[in-house]
């Protein structure tokens, strides 16, 4: 392509972008230069593209130029409209100005009109207040001369007037002139008071010095002073009351207070009514009830005849009431007898504050309610004092210790059978197991000695076992006449403590202590089934305990409360006004004993053995309660049909008292037991240091503490309860010694000889269990029998335990298989003892496997 046509090409190219925003398509043109030679080409376009847009432009006016020339014209008119729219524009403004100048003009002159007004309106307000300010004034300065004139009735009026003047003093309170006329009202008033005190207090004088009130209703010297006149004035004051309470204290303060007070050398004030005055004048001897009465009585009499009735009325009831209250809770109180020997006296009183509640009556004075409630509430009040001091004497009871300990004596009488086998015929050469067979031995290896009833520990969660003391295990000794003279025990597990006093003894016959004896090899092998014939006889069981001074202390003032009680009942209530009380006091005990459970703890608390003193007094206070209810039950209507007293209920919550803290203390003993041997670490390792020590301690510190508790309940507790409890401490260290020692996996021989020693240790025990009377089969063997298997369950199993760990695998073999040691362990115990004691073999093997077929355990 030549440069020429090029050179066209891009000019064309240049123009159309300018012009039209359109470029080029072809990449020869886009992508070529524009060289400078280019440019005339190029401003020759622009020149000639200019000269065809002037060529429109004159083209496009000259076709509008008839519009333009309509636009103008339209223009032109526009302005002259704008130009006159100024011109009136200016004239409004002008307009609106001279109005606002005259609208200025007038509001200014009804200005100075409403200010002429206000003036016109303040000087005829300021002229009514000066003038109500003068006539103030002029009445403070007459109610002034009044005052001091002592014309108390028109003072008091005229001060009420300036008053109410000077509340009409409105829109001028904040004025000095205000202030003036309210300090001048104020000084009138304390004029007034001043002289109404005045006049008052020679009126009703007071004499703290001498002791002495003076009522006087009137004072003649210079003037004549009426005590009504001055009551009313007070009254219109509202200082009546205010003066009547200040009249009160002091009347209280210097008459009431000494009269009614117990001086400490033991006499009371005495008082003098003579013309207008009423003064102490000295001490008096006499503290009786009656004459504080007769005295009230004068008192009042005095008030109402020195008083007139506008201040005696109102100054009864705020003294009245106050005083009635005093003497209730005072000397009225204090004169209400603790038992039934002064009723008479009592009638007496009730008689004579009757007269004075009617005195009061009479004169149209306040404060009776108090003294007839009193009065009428004479039962009730009897019966809260005797209540309060009975209560206060057992906590002084308590408080004081526990006093002399002494032995009381149990006796009971039971009929029994020969079939019960509580007894041993005398005449009878029978053997002390003769009554026993092969085949019964399993089922009379189980029999325990009587029991009570156990039903009231299960309800109330006491341990079974620590509320057993009383029992039949022990042997039978005969006395001369043929009466069984026992110390009673009962299983652990079954039975409360103290079961005796139940009423359906009869259905809980003892059973013969020789259903369990210790010697059981002896009874299978010469044990005959023999067949005795039933008899019965009368047997007498006796057992002495300890009992602390509180229990008879405590039954003397609950005897004492019933016997007042039925006394009561058979007076006649005309003669004596207590006697409704009668249904009131034969509750009495129930609360008395509900104070006793409720404190006693803590007070029984610093004795070592406290809650075994606490469970043999509870005991014994309740069986005393029941012999003392079933003796009064034909004389006194309040009985069941059980013919007991109608506290058979507490006596009961009494018994259950006792056997909990017999309960607790046991359960005491138990821990540190268990505690104590807790140290041993289940013997574990009990051959090697530092274990062996360990091991060593924890059954030398079981021993020593057994021991230590049997010493200290031996004088408290009666002996088949003293057995009964160290068994159960006893059996709980060897139950948990038997649990560890077969959880032991494997036990060395020097463990086992070791284990043997310390089994051979608790053993030693059973010396703490032998009789305190030689049996006839003691006398036959020369030597005491300790009744520990009797007492202590599991002991015979212990006992196997040391000869297992002591024996040979033939030996143990041989119990299980030829003696009674499937009587007392399972095979699978037996068995996980010999594995721990000896080591795999085929002799281990079969002895295992002999144990297994032999069908034999428990």
């Amino acid at each position: 392509m030549s440069p020429n046509t090029l050179h066209g090409q891009l000019s064309d190219a240049v123009f159309r972008a300018v012009q039209d925003g359109v470029y080029p398509e072809e990449e020869t043109i886009v992508s070529a230069e524009l060289p400078s030679s280019a440019f005339d080409s190029l401003l020759e376009l622009l020149e000639q593209a200019r000269a065809e847009v002037k060529t429109s432009i004159r083209e496009l006016s000259r076709l509008s130029a008839p519009d333009i020339d309509g636009w103008v014209s339209q223009a032109r008119q526009l302005r002259t409209d704008i130009d006159t729219s100024q011109y009136l524009a200016q004239e409004v403004v002008s307009l609106d100005n001279a109005r606002q100048e005259l609208q200025s003009q007038a509001e200014d002159a009804s200005n100075k009109v409403d200010l002429l007004k206000g003036e016109v309106v303040f000087n005829e307000a300021l002229s009514s207040t000066l003038q109500r300010v003068h006539d103030l004034r002029h009445t403070l300065d007459t109610a002034q001369n009044a005052a001091i004139k002592i014309s108390l009735p028109d003072a008091i009026a005229l001060l009420k007037k300036a008053d109410k003047g000077l509340s009409e003093l409105r829109g001028c309170e904040n004025t000095r002139l205000a202030g003036l006329v309210r300090e001048k009202v104020a000084d009138l008033h304390k004029l007034v008071v001043e002289t109404l005190t005045e006049q008052w207090n020679r009126l009703i004088h007071i004499d703290t010095n001498t002791s002495t009130i003076s009522f006087h209703r009137n004072i003649d010297d210079d003037l004549s002073i009426d005590i009504d006149t001055v009551v009313a004035a007070l009254s219109a004051l509202g200082l009546l009351r205010g003066k009547i309470l200040i009249l009160r204290k002091a009347f209280d303060n210097v008459i009431l207070t000494p009269r009614l007070q117990i001086q400490p050398d033991g006499t009371r004030a005495s008082w003098d009514i003579y013309k207008d005055d009423i003064r102490i004048t000295g001490t008096s001897s006499d503290r009786t009830t009656n004459t504080l009465i007769s005295d009230m009585n004068l008192m009042i009499n005095y008030i109402s005849t020195s008083l007139p009735p506008s201040i005696a009325v109102p100054f009864s009831e705020v003294l009245l009431p106050g005083l009635t209250a005093k003497l209730v809770a005072g000397p009225l109180s204090s004169s209400v007898p603790a038992d039934l020997d002064g009723i008479s006296t009592f009638k007496e009183t009730l008689n004579r504050v009757s007269e004075f509640a009617e005195s009061l009556q009479a004169h149209g004075l306040q404060g009776m309610n108090n003294l007839m409630k009193w009065t009428n509430e004479a039962p009730q009040v009897w019966l809260m004092r005797r209540s309060e001091l009975s209560l206060q004497a057992i906590r002084q009871l308590l408080v004081r210790g526990l006093g002399d300990p002494r032995t009381v004596e149990r006796v009971e009488t039971q009929v029994v059978t020969r079939n019960d086998n509580i007894f041993v015929d005398p005449t009878n050469n029978e053997d002390w197991n003769a009554g026993w067979s092969d085949e019964d031995v399993d089922a009379k290896r189980n029999k325990t000695a009587p029991t009570a009833p156990e039903s009231v520990n299960r309800q109330e969660g006491v341990d079974e076992e620590d509320v057993s003391a009383w029992g039949l295990d022990e042997d039978a000794d005969h006395n001369a006449t043929g009466q069984l003279i026992e110390g009673p025990v009962a299983e652990e597990d079954e039975g409360d403590a103290w079961g005796w006093g139940d009423d359906n003894e009869e259905e809980k016959v003892p059973r013969s202590p020789s259903t369990q004896s210790p010697k059981r090899s002896r009874q299978r092998i010469n044990g005959a089934n023999t067949t005795q014939v039933p008899a019965e006889r009368q047997v007498t069981l006796k057992e002495y305990y300890t009992i602390t001074a509180l229990p008879e202390q405590i039954l003397e003032i609950l005897i004492q409360a019933v016997s007042d009680a039925e006394a009561l009942l058979r007076s006649d209530p005309a003669d004596n006004p207590v006697a409704p009380a009668a249904e009131g006091l034969f509750t009495l005990p129930g609360l008395l004993l509900s104070m006793y459970r409720a404190s006693a703890p803590s007070f029984y608390a610093h004795n070592m053995s406290g809650n075994m003193y606490l469970y043999n007094d509870s005991l014994y206070m309740a069986e005393q309660l029941r012999l003392f209810g079933k003796h009064h039950a034909k004389r006194s209507e309040h009985v069941d049909h059980n013919g007991s007293l109608a506290i058979e209920s507490d006596m009961s919550a009494l018994e259950l008292f006792g056997k909990r803290a017999y309960g607790k203390e046991m359960e005491s003993q138990r821990t540190i037991l268990g505690d104590l041997l807790d140290g041993a670490q289940g013997f574990a390792n009990c051959t090697e240091h530092p274990f062996a020590q360990e091991c060593d301690l924890a059954i030398s510190s079981t021993v020593d503490r057994l021991r230590e508790v049997h010493k200290q309940w031996k004088p408290v507790l009666s002996h088949s309860a003293l057995l009964q409890s160290t068994g159960s401490l006893l059996s709980t260290a060897i139950k948990k010694i038997i649990v560890d020692v077969e959880d032991m996996s494997d036990i060395s021989e020097p463990e086992s000889q070791q284990l043997t020693s310390f089994c051979t240790r608790i053993a030693a025990l059973e010396d703490l269990f032998l009789p305190e009377q030689p049996t006839d089969l003691d006398k036959q063997t020369e030597q005491p029998i300790s009744r520990t298997a009797v007492y202590t369950p599991q002991w015979l199993k212990f006992q196997y335990l040391t000869n297992i760990l002591d024996s040979s695998l033939v030996d143990i073999k041989y119990l299980w298989t030829e003696g009674e040691l499937s009587l007392e362990f399972m095979a699978e115990e037996v068995i996980d003892l010999i594995e721990a004691l000896f080591a795999d073999s085929e002799h281990r093997r079969r002895a295992i496997s002999e144990i297994r077929r032999s069908g034999k355990g428990i």
